[in-house]
Order: structure tokens, then C-alpha cells, then sequence
């Protein structure tokens, strides 16, 4: 199977909120609103217009959408540098485990070096042991407990 990953367009939108939809049945076992779904069509904008996003596709060799991909750069409050931040990351699930997460991992990676940030992190839900095992298995380490509130 051939995979090419590259920079989203408008053009891949649609598509990409669909995945999303199906990622959120996936692990939320709820589908986005019309009003979400137009939310995340505003930052899909916003993060292909903007120097400080990036979103990246996955395509098969039938030029379909098989997976997608969200970065943004945040400014560090204390010193005068970039972090990078991995926001969104999908793909369908006949192509996992055949390096298609990986690929658009890399891709992000290759990114955030050339806007030459310090350090990338990325948020796992506490519950999502196999997200927790793919980024521990490409590097990533765990080094904060983020903790929330429902009110």
C-alpha cells in the first residue's frame, strides 16, 4: 500500500470532518453537532492560513483520505521561544499498524523543525492506552498530569 502524506487543503476538509466525526464515535461514542462541526472547520482555516498551524493528510494510492493530522505552535509565557503542540492526529482504522500515524507524526515533526521550536508535547486521554502506547513507542515520554474540573 502506498501512502502519501501532505499539506491539507480546502479541498480535503469535508473529508477530514468526517474522520473527525468518526473519531469522536470511535472514542466518545458521539457524533459532532452541526455547530461542531463548523467549529472545526473554522480551525482547519485557521490552521492552513496561519504560520502558527499546520494540518497535514493522509492519502492512499486512490488519492482517499485515510488519516489527518493538526499542529500548532504556542509561545512560552517565561521565555521568548516556541513550543510545539501535536493537536489532532487520526487515521482510519484498516490503516493502523502500517506506519500511516507515524508518517504524519514525522511530518509534523519535520514542520515544527523548521519553525525551530523547543519542545513538542501532546495530550492523551488518561483512558486512551493504545494512543499512550504509540507515543511512548515513537519517543514521546510522559511528563505532566494535566487535571480538570467539570464545573
Amino acid at each position: 500500500m502506498t501512502i502519501r502524506i501532505e499539506q491539507a487543503s480546502h479541498d480535503h476538509f469535508t473529508d477530514i470532518i468526517k474522520l473527525w466525526n468518526e473519531n469522536c464515535k470511535e472514542v466518545a461514542e458521539s457524533e459532532l453537532s452541526a455547530e461542531e462541526q463548523e467549529s472545526i472547520h473554522d480551525q482547519l482555516v485557521q490552521y492552513t492560513q496561519s504560520r502558527f498551524g499546520v494540518v497535514y493528510v493522509a492519502l492512499d494510492s486512490a488519492s482517499r483520505l485515510i488519516g489527518y493530522a493538526l499542529a500548532s505552535l504556542k509561545k512560552d509565557l517565561i521565555e521568548d521561544i516556541f513550543l510545539g503542540q501535536i493537536d489532532e492526529v487520526y487515521v482510519v482504522p484498516e490503516y493502523r499498524r502500517q506506519h500511516t500515524a507515524k508518517a504524519l507524526v514525522a511530518e509534523m515533526n519535520d514542520w515544527f523543525q523548521r519553525q525551530e521550536v523547543s519542545a513538542v508535547s501532546v495530550l492523551v486521554d488518561v483512558e486512551n492506552t493504545s494512543a499512550q502506547k504509540f507515543w511512548e513507542k515513537i519517543g514521546y515520554g510522559k511528563e505532566f498530569f494535566v487535571m480538570s474540573s467539570d464545573e
